[in-house]
């Protein structure tokens, strides 16, 4: 027998009784019970309600509808859940919470068949949202919830009801929309009074037939926008984000087993200098002490140090891993292009092949030439802009690589001509007057302008539009540098995904997800200059590294890899966002950015960055088994038990970090020496 349980109380903190206000006429929870029973999968319907006098009027609502209704435990919601599964003989369990008076009987029986299909423990449209928010629907057997009632011990767990069973112990399967939206941008869930307010005007405009599926909710908002515009923002499951705060136990974790990691960096001082290849993934950017220094091993989003701890990792490589370590299909087309050979002495057809699809996928490319690092590409789209402009000054905005050309108007500029130094400019995101002024203080002199056309801030309206339109009014170039956000926030980049095409563009990282290949794409009248400038190296039409691009193109074009990545990365960011209110520290710790690839921003109370707060949030993260920079750089292979595992870690650092930060010497919590930047850019 296939049972909807329907989960409901009076008892909400937003918004009390709300499962009796009034809706068209009849109590809210009645329009989800007579919704619910329009699903054709469906046998019966129970309400599972507590046994606290306040849910009453809950009980006598099912008793005048004839509505089965079971009353159990009030904070142990998944005994309630199985007690009234085991009450009603069910085989199979739907859940549907009675917050979601716009729940689509269709959509229950998709999830429902979906199950059906006997390869799975637990059926969902909500392991990653493509319905809105609202449309949830959860069916899973009554031998999987029995385990979970059996084996689940945190308060999250049973407070909540499903966590466990969405955990990696169970088979799982996720139903998706035909037509995906965010949750985050269609939400018809109950939560407040505005909520309330939204889901009335939607009754009003059906006149109060309950008839209606969501495809046409969707048709009334087109026609209607303004309904949409009731509600306010709220984070999808910030009460379970509270439990996993609330259940977090405070204190310091205990120091990882390092002596390997050590023993390989005092090997390391007397034959590499800095004992890293790259500033970034040197000793000095975590909390010497605490944090390991050399890795072994990666798979998937996991790796293992050389001591054998083992940490999800959110730097993946300074992000180039967009399909996580090792991924299988990635390393067996390198494997098979080995066996042929991947340095010849001649072009290879797979660079014909490579240019030719990379021109499809970006607004900008009409041509390509290929490097190695991004620093490459940046460089060679500079050298091309000033050869072709026949000017040799460059505005730049963001971060472009180690060579001369940008490194020499930072911090680090040791070693660069001052000739060279005179020729960078930077100006300011978000700020069209600081990029005028430089042209009117310099006129005529520019080549181009190169940036970063998203990082963790968004563009202003019409500032990306106005930068090309001040360049090429200048007689200058356009370059955005997409080494970070290429393929990240889309197959064609930023420039596809705001509008805006430049004159040329660089991609890298993420093109051959941890195999080294970047390239400079453009309009074909600028790169034909490459005929005539030195941008030439050995390895520069390396294949094996195209092989991998190219399967990683095939992924990330043919499944919903970045969708999925979005939607985790959503969990991660809202969950910390959330459980940094509950310690206290909403003002001081944000997750800011796209989901994708976003920044942990820290601050003092007077709003100014606070490397010691980043440094006792980072030492505390590591030693629960989770390797973090400052960003969280996700890939398709942080699933949602990573994600799970993560957010419980964050419960315990925020609240340890909140515990600390009020001290007046906190510093003295810090295993050893903080970590110290590279220089500031962003």
């Amino acid at each position: 027998m296939i049972v909807a349980i329907i989960q409901a109380r009076m008892g909400s903190s937003r918004l009390p009784g709300k499962s009796m206000a009034e809706v068209a006429g009849h109590p809210l929870l009645w329009h989800v019970v007579n919704r619910v029973r329009k699903a054709r999968t469906i046998d019966k319907v129970v309400v599972a309600t507590t046994e606290g006098a306040g849910d009453a009027p809950i009980a006598e609502l099912c008793s005048r509808e004839d509505v089965g209704c079971f009353r159990g435990s009030e904070n142990d919601v998944l005994d309630r859940f199985y007690q009234a599964a085991q009450a009603a003989a069910a085989d199979t369990v739907v859940r549907i919470t009675a917050d979601c008076p716009l729940i689509d009987p269709a959509v229950i029986d998709k999830v429902v068949g979906r199950f059906q299909l006997a390869d799975c423990d637990y059926a969902s449209n909500t392991l990653r949202y493509t319905y809105p928010d609202g449309l949830d629907v959860e069916v899973f057997s009554r031998a999987a919830l029995e385990r979970a009632w059996r084996e689940a011990r945190k308060p999250s767990e049973r407070e909540h009801v499903t966590p466990y069973l969405r955990s990696g112990k169970f088979r799982r399967a996720n139903v998706e929309n035909d037509a995906p939206v965010s949750a985050n941008q269609f939400r018809w869930t109950v939560d407040n009074a505005a909520d309330l307010e939204f889901v009335r005007a939607v009754y009003a405009a059906m006149n109060g037939n309950g008839a209606f599926g969501y495809n046409e909710v969707f048709e009334l908002l087109r026609r209607r926008p303004e309904l949409a515009a009731i509600q306010t923002e709220l984070i999808p499951n910030e009460g379970y984000y509270r439990s996993l705060y609330k259940q977090a136990k405070a204190g310091s974790a205990k120091k990882l087993p390092l002596a390997q990691s050590r023993a390989w960096f005092e090997r390391s001082k007397k034959v590499i200098p800095g004992c890293a290849q790259t500033f970034s993934k040197g000793h000095t950017q975590y909390v010497q002490g605490a944090a390991p220094i050399f890795l072994q091993s990666g798979k998937g989003c996991r790796v293992r140090d050389v001591d054998g701890n083992e940490y999800i990792d959110y730097v993946q490589g300074l992000l180039p891993n967009i399909l996580g370590y090792a991924n299988e299909e990635v390393n067996t087309a390198v494997t098979a292009q080995l066996a042929e050979g991947h340095s010849f002495s001649l072009p290879h057809p797979l660079e014909v092949q490579l240019a030719e699809r990379l021109t499809r996928l970006i607004p900008c490319a009409e041509m390509v030439r290929f490097g190695k690092n991004g620093s490459d590409a940046t460089s060679g789209a500079v050298r091309a802009a000033r050869a072709f402009a026949g000017r040799e000054r460059i505005a730049c905005c963001g971060y472009h690589g180690w060579q001369d050309w940008y490194i020499g108007g930072t911090t680090r500029k040791a070693g660069v001509p001052q000739a060279v130094r005179d020729l960078i400019d930077p100006f300011k995101y978000n700020d069209l007057t600081s990029l005028e002024k430089l042209f009117s203080e310099h006129p005529n002199e520019f080549a181009a302008v190169i940036m970063e056309p998203v990082n963790f801030v968004e563009p202003a309206p019409g500032f990306l539009g106005g930068v090309r339109e001040l360049a090429h009014k200048n007689g200058a170039l356009l370059i955005f540098d997409e080494i970070c956000s290429g393929f990240h926030f889309g197959l064609g980049g930023a420039q596809k995904l705001f509008g805006v095409t430049p004159d040329l563009a660089c991609f890298g990282k993420a093109m051959g997800n941890g195999f080294p290949i970047s390239c400079v794409v453009g309009r074909a009248e600028v790169m034909h200059v490459f005929e005539e400038i030195f941008y030439s190296f050995t390895f520069a039409g390396e294949v094996a590294a195209m092989a991998a691009a190219m399967k990683v193109l095939d992924i990330l074009e043919q499944t919903d890899a970045l969708a999925r990545m979005e939607s985790n990365g959503r969990t991660l960011q809202d969950g910390l966002n959330t459980m940094a209110k509950e310690a206290g520290l909403g003002d001081w710790i944000q997750a800011i950015g796209r989901p994708q690839w976003s920044l942990l921003k820290f601050t003092d109370k007077n709003g100014n960055e606070s490397p010691l707060l980043k440094n006792l949030f980072q030492q505390e993260a590591v030693k629960r088994g989770v390797l973090i920079l400052a960003t969280h750089n996700l890939t398709a292979a942080h699933d949602g038990p990573a994600i799970h595992e993560t957010l419980e870690a964050y419960g315990e650092v925020l609240k340890t970090v909140a515990s600390w930060i009020g001290d007046p010497d906190a510093t003295r919590f810090l295993d050893g020496p903080m970590a110290q930047p590279v220089f500031r850019v962003r």
